[in-house]
Formats: structure tokens, C-alpha cells, sequence
């Protein structure tokens, strides 16, 4: 500070990273909240944004070192006041910080001081409208589009329209050229020059009508007055990478600090809508499109190495042959990849597990390797055990390499067989190459991304191989997903009404797959009772802590004196579980542990599940 000096106006600034705790530096004058100004942060200079004034005060003695803000870069908020809002209940409700919020949504070029072009003068409305929350559910993608469409002519304002995969965006964006739908825009779903300049021009007020994949919530959109996601339940809008932010729920808030009309629609609600609101249901029922097969009737064909294998009902054969007959395409979907999903010792009895991740390794390409499904880390397949030596190895829950054989035994050298899934070339180049190739007919072995497939392609059949495998994960919400993906499976994409689905299951027709034949409130009713049962989503939030390293224990130790309800996994997991009524009471016991002061030892990271 220099000599002389006795008052100094402070300036609490957020710069992004994993604290919580604002930054505090002086400047010859206020600098307006939403501002982005340069500070030195340890040896380097960083972007942050201004939260204005914290006070003006003395520091006579020098206690305390005031560094100083370098330059404000902005003569007004480059923000929207609605996104900046937005960004404190992020920061709040997700366990994140209001920087990391900022982070997410701004693009990289904002926050590395990038000069945003000034933006003309946008009326608005707040204040003349209120929030007014709608549902709708139709099973089928065109009937929903048609209602999104109206909606849109119901309602002529800025407007954000969100999907949960970019493909299902761009099929609606076209379906509105085609209606002669004027001043819409399709949001980037990559970074860089072209998000930036969608940016600039969305905030000055270019574009009328958003329509995009989970980001494009944080379209600089001034005044929005309508926000509609679709296949609001889709596990797509909870984001994989940290902060581990849920789209939907932010789009909701978005709507309610902009006064706007939300729309929240798909082919049927998440539990939260269906504990709080359960609208109505129009015609999920599948009639005699719907095809059960037990399991322990079907046959099981031998392969080498394996001791057991996967399940091939006459109802599957038929319905893929019946397929191939029509030149339509058949999917035969099994959430396994590989030759094997674990390899097993005859001798010991042990399991070939992967040494950082501790889960049990996948035999690939027939056998010759062996693949972690988490790190990715891959090894030549052993000649023995590496615990007892022993040679006797073998595969167990037979992949998708070896449902691919059987496909292409059955179709022999008249049709196409491909194999499908995320680990595959999945680019819109393959996408369109795949397309071409089950123009006349074929069958599709893949995971669930193979449903994707229905935008563009004829589908005749789905067959779910092994039903059961999909909700018997070590999930609360296990059973959702798989009802969820089976119910997308029958109703997505063209034609979907001449599409047959062919569940094989140990219990076929009861327990979840009930829903598959009564809708989903019979779903729901019985979901929700047992979640309530044991505290879960919606009941309760749960989040996932994961401690920095060393710290678990510590940590621990902490919440449980703070009065939280905390669960321990044990074993080798990292992590915490605690379940939250009032996420306030949660930040508040947190923010110690998210001070600055810890970068040296480290910060927590918190996944919340809300649904």
C-alpha cells in the first residue's frame, strides 16, 4: 500500500477455482458487481469477476497486505443479470463455488480477458410476467416436436429449447426450418472460436430462439421468456465432469429468476416431478408390441473360454429374421462390451481385478487382452493366475464380441451385422456410414447408444438380451434407467409404432418391467414407495464427498461432528456419502474445507444426485 495512504477501497473479487471464499483487493474506485477485472493470484495474473465494494477502510499498522487489481477490463457486466444470478445459486446449490459456476458458463475466451463487444440496450420484462411451470409427456418424438412448435407460437419471446443429445437438437432444428420457423439458432457443441461468436452475437441480441444440448442453459440470451427441456428425466443433463452440475434443475431455477414459462416434457417425468406434480399420461402402453421371454427357456450357445453364456430366445430369433425379411434393422442391446465382462480363476476361485481401480477386467478382442472398463489400462491376457499360478482361467457374462458371432451366424453373408457403441467410432461421419449400410436391412449389436440409431434408421426390433443386467446396478436408480431406456427403445425415432421390443428377463413382466405394461405411474408408484423407504432421491439429495487425499478420516470426523447424517463405503473408496434435507446446513459445514488457505493440502470435490 502506498505511503501516505490511509483508507483503501477493498474489492471482493471471484476468481475460478476449486475455493469458495472470495479474493479481496484494492482499487482507486468501486468497480460495478458483474464486472470482470485482472488480479494477481500468487505469482500469476487471473480473471475474475467483481462483487463490488466490500468496504472502505484504514490500515494504518500495515497488518495485512492488500494486493492491488491490475485493470478492470469491462465498462459494463458482460453477463446478463439473469446468468449472474444464476451463477451465486449455482455456486450454493451444487457445492461448487460461484467461480467454478462462472467457469462453466462463460466461454474460455471470457475468462481469459477477451474484450466482449458492448451489446445494445434490451428491455427487461421481469418484472411485468411471472414464472409459470408446465408438463407435458408424449411417447412419441414427432407428437412432442409438434406440441414444442405451437408452444413456441404460443409464446414469441427469446426462448431456450434444450435436448438431452445433440443429434435430438439439430433433428428439431431441421424440423423447424422445414416449418418456416424465422431467427433460430442452433447452439455449438464444441468450444472455441465458433461458441465465442455464438456468444457475442446471442447476448447483443442477434438470435430469438436457442435451441441446443445441455449447455446451451447458458446461452447469454438477455431476457428469456420461455425454457423448455426436453426428456427432462435423461441422465444426459447431470454432467460428468466436475463441478457436477444438473442442467435440468438449472434450467428450472433459470426459469424462475427470469419470470419465465418452463416447460418440462419427455417421454415421462423424473421422480421429482412425479412425487411433486404427476401429470398426465398419454399412451406409453406398447400392446402386443411388447414381447417377454424367459430366460431360463432360452437357449444358450457354447463358446470357447466360457463358462457361461448369454441367452438366445426363439421370440429374439424370430423377430430379427421377421426384420431382415422386411429390410428393416434389428438392435440386439447388452450393456457389455468385450469377449467376457470378467475372467475367473477355476483354481482359486479369484477374480482378475485392475490394481487402481479395483474392479473386476473385461477380455477383449476374443480373449487375447484384458481391459479395465474405468482406466482404460489394457495387458496382454495371462497364462495363469496371478494369485495361485493356477492355468485353469476363464470368462464369465459373455460381451457383446460374442453376441456379435452369433448375429453374424444368423444373418450369414446376406446382411449386415455392426457392432455399436461409445468405445466404437461413434462420429456423425460413422454415424451417417452406419446408416447407410442398414439402408436395406441388418442387425445392430451394440450398448444402449445403439438406440441413437432410431433417428435415421428403420428400426423393426429392439431386443434387450439381458434385461436384468441393466437394473441390478449398484444404484439407487438402477431400475429407472433401465425402465427409461427400454421405454426410449420402443418409442424413439421413425415409424415406432410397427416396432416390436423383446425384453429377455429371469423375471419377465413383474417387478420394474411392470411399467413396460402399465405406464409409468404404475412405474412410479411403486418406485417412489420404496425410495421413500430408504430416504432416497427425491425424498432426500444425496452427495458423494470425495476428500483430498490422506483427508477421509479427517473429514469424516468433521461432518459427523457437525450432525450430519454420513455413510462410509469402506474398502479402498474415497468417498463419503451424506444424506441432505437442507443443502444450506451442508455448505455451510463444508466451506472450512473449501477456504483458499487449503490449496496446498487440497480440495474435496461433491457429486450431488437429486433424482
Amino acid at each position: 500500500m502506498p505511503k501516505g495512504r490511509e483508507q483503501v477501497t477493498l474489492i471482493d473479487v471471484i476468481v475460478p477455482g476449486p475455493w469458495w471464499n472470495p479474493l479481496t483487493y484494492e482499487h482507486e474506485e468501486a468497480v460495478p458487481a458483474g464486472n470482470r477485472v485482472q488480479v494477481p493470484v500468487g505469482p500469476a495474473k487471473r480473471v475474475g469477476f467483481s462483487l463490488g465494494v466490500s468496504s472502505v477502510t484504514s490500515n494504518k499498522s500495515g497488518a495485512y497486505r492488500i494486493r492491488t487489481i491490475n485493470k478492470v477490463l469491462d465498462t459494463a457486466a458482460p453477463l446478463p443479470r439473469d446468468l449472474w444470478i444464476l451463477s451465486r445459486w449455482i455456486g450454493v446449490n451444487f457445492y461448487c463455488g460461484q467461480g467454478e459456476a462462472l467457469r462453466v458458463m462463460s466461454p474460455s475466451q471470457l475468462m481469459k480477458g477477451e474484450e466482449v463487444p458492448p451489446a445494445a440496450p434490451w428491455e427487461c420484462l421481469w418484472e411485468s410476467r411471472a414464472f409459470k411451470d408446465n408438463y407435458y409427456y408424449f411417447p412419441e418424438d414427432q407428437e412432442r416436436h409438434a406440441r414444442y412448435l405451437k408452444i413456441l407460437q404460443e409464446h414469441p419471446g427469446p426462448a431456450i429449447l434444450l435436448f438431452p443429445e445433440r443429434a435430438l437438437a439439430e433433428f428439431f432444428y431441421s424440423f423447424l426450418e422445414t416449418e418456416g420457423v424465422e431467427n433460430i439458432f442452433l447452439w455449438p457443441s464444441v468450444g472455441g472460436k465458433k461458441l465465442w461468436e455464438a456468444w457475442n452475437r446471442t447476448r447483443s441480441g442477434e438470435h430469438k430462439i436457442i435451441i441446443g444440448g445441455p449447455g446451451a442453459i447458458f446461452a447469454p440470451l438477455p431476457d428469456p421468456q420461455l425454457i423448455l427441456v426436453d426428456e427432462e428425466s435423461s441422465p444426459a443433463y447431470r454432467m460428468q465432469a466436475a463441478p457436477l452440475l444438473h442442467i435440468r434443475s438449472i434450467a428450472m431455477q433459470r426459469a424462475r429468476i427470469a419470470n419465465s414459462s418452463l416447460f418440462l416434457c419427455g417421454r415421462l417425468p423424473s421422480s421429482k416431478v412425479s412425487l411433486y406434480k404427476m401429470p398426465e399420461e398419454h399412451g406409453t402402453s406398447m400392446g402386443n408390441r411388447l414381447i417377454f421371454v424367459d430366460m431360463n427357456r432360452a437357449s444358450r450357445p457354447s463358446f470357447p473360454g466360457i463358462t457361461s453364456s448369454f441367452p438366445l430366445s426363439d421370440a429374439l430369433v424370430r423377430e430379427s429374421m421377421s426384420c431382415l425379411k422386411e429390410r428393416k434393422a434389428a438392435l440386439w442391446i447388452l450393456d457389455r462390451k468385450g469377449y467376457a465382462g470378467e475372467i475367473t480363476c477355476e483354481e482359486c476361485g479369484g477374480t482378475l481385478i485392475c490394481h487402481s481401480c479395483g474392479v473386476a477386467l473385461r477380455a477383449e478382442e476374443e480373449a487375447s487382452r484384458l481391459v479395465c472398463p474405468l482406466c482404460g489400462y489394457s495387458t496382454v491376457f495371462p497364462r495363469e493366475c496371478p494369485k495361485c499360478r493356477g492355468l485353469l482361467l476363464s470368462g464369465k457374462r459373455p460381451g457383446l464380441e460374442i453376441v456379435y458371432k452369433v448375429a453374424q451366424a444368423l444373418c450369414g453373408e446376406a446382411f449386415p451385422v455392426v457392432e455399436w457403441h461409445a468405445e466404437k467410432n461413434t462420429s456423425k461421419k460413422a454415424f451417417q456410414k452406419v446408416c447407410t449400410v442398414l439402408a436395406g436391412g441388418g442387425i445392430v449389436v451394440g450398448s444402449r447408444a445403439a438406440i441413437s440409431l432410431c433417428d435415421a434408421v428403420n428400426v423393426g426390433m429392439v431386443g434387450w438380451i439381458d434385461a436384468d443386467a441393466e437394473a441390478r446396478k449398484i444404484l439407487y436408480r438402477s431400475r429407472f434407467d433401465a425402465y427409461r431406456m427400454v421405454l426410449e427403445s420402443a418409442w424413439r425415432g421413425t415409424n415406432p409404432s410397427e416396432r416390436k421390443v423383446v425384453i429377455q428377463s429371469r423375471r419377465p413382466g413383474s417387478g420394474w418391467q411392470r411399467g413396460l405394461k402399465y405406464g409409468w405411474k404404475a412405474f412410479w408408484r411403486r418406485e417412489l414407495k420404496e425410495r421413500e423407504e430408504y430416504g432416497f432421491p427425491p425424498f432426500n439429495m444425496l452427495a458423494e464427498i470425495t476428500p483430498p487425499s490422506g483427508k477421509k478420516e479427517a473429514l469424516l470426523q468433521y461432518l459427523v461432528d457437525e450432525n450430519l447424517t454420513i455413510m462410509d463405503p469402506g474398502g479402498e473408496q474415497n468417498s463419503l456419502w451424506a444424506f441432505i434435507q437442507r443443502p444450506q446446513k451442508l455448505k455451510k459445514a463444508l466451506e472450512p474445507w473449501f477456504n483458499i488457505s487449503k490449496s496446498r493440502e487440497g480440495f474435496p470435490s461433491v457429486s450431488l444426485w437429486i433424482d
